[in-house]
């Protein structure tokens, strides 16, 4: 991934080592800065970070909209006439936060003060998020709708199977988050209950929120091998307990 920006004397290039990133990943790259003026320039306060903000803020060029959390620098604080230096930089995208989604995103912030250009960068969930998500879909038939950064962590909003066992769940919103490798996954189910107190028969709209919490031992064999037969239990576990409180 490229992103170039000029403004004189200063001609800004910025090259990452790859196109997209999951949770987790070390994002490498090289910034080179290059003096097309006849005078030297300060490079101080120049250099390159890494951001999470709103998209639409950043295409309007909101004031404040870029706040790099991780700075990197030049090493040097002059540049002189026609010379050109580079930067070799490298992030640590938290394993435990935020993914891009349609409304904010990482991004790759550089030139003076940090912030005069900015690359949107592609963060996806970790590959752990995709492989529980896949055996929901593989095995219990729920497909993912979306995907975005929440309050609880990475959201993905799954559509439930059109079988009769599950015809009272309506949606699924999924969060997962890892605080110190644990696996946390909580379940906020949007499901129909039949309302027997109610004089005529009537339908309401209920939430059920359950927390599943689980060790390494229980959701990984080590590397990025999945412990699949522990997942499907606790998955199977969650369900299970929501078709018995809501049958109707």
């Amino acid at each position: 991934m490229k992103g170039t920006f000029f403004n004189k004397p200063l001609e800004w290039n910025v090259e990452t080592d790859k196109e997209n990133w999951v949770q987790g990943d070390i994002l490498k790259g090289i910034l080179t800065v290059k003096n097309h003026g006849a005078e030297t320039v300060s490079l101080e306060d120049c250099g390159i970070g890494l951001a999470y903000a709103d998209i639409k803020k950043v295409q309007t060029r909101t004031a404040g909209a870029i706040k790099p959390e991780f700075l990197q620098q030049f090493d040097q604080n002059e540049l002189n006439s026609g010379e050109q230096r580079e930067l070799r930089f490298s992030f640590s995208i938290p394993k435990d936060g935020r993914v891009s989604d349609k409304k904010s995103s990482f991004y790759l912030s550089y030139g003076k003060e940090f912030i005069e250009a900015q690359l949107q960068l592609n963060v996806s969930p970790s590959q752990l998020f995709s492989q529980i998500t896949g055996l929901l879909d593989t095995f219990l038939r729920f497909k993912i709708k979306e995907i975005k950064s929440g309050k609880k962590g990475v959201e993905y909003k799954l559509l439930p199977p059109t079988s009769r066992e599950m015809a009272n769940i309506t949606s699924l919103v999924l969060a997962f988050s890892m605080p110190e490798d644990k696996l946390i996954m909580n379940f906020d189910f949007q499901i129909k209950r039949l309302d027997t107190a109610s004089v005529t028969t009537k339908i309401n709209n209920e939430s059920i929120i359950i927390k599943k919490e689980l060790s390494p031992k229980e959701y990984s064999l080590g590397g990025n091998m999945i412990n699949q037969d522990q997942l499907l239990k606790a998955l199977e576990s969650v369900l299970g307990e929501v078709k018995m409180k809501s049958v109707f």
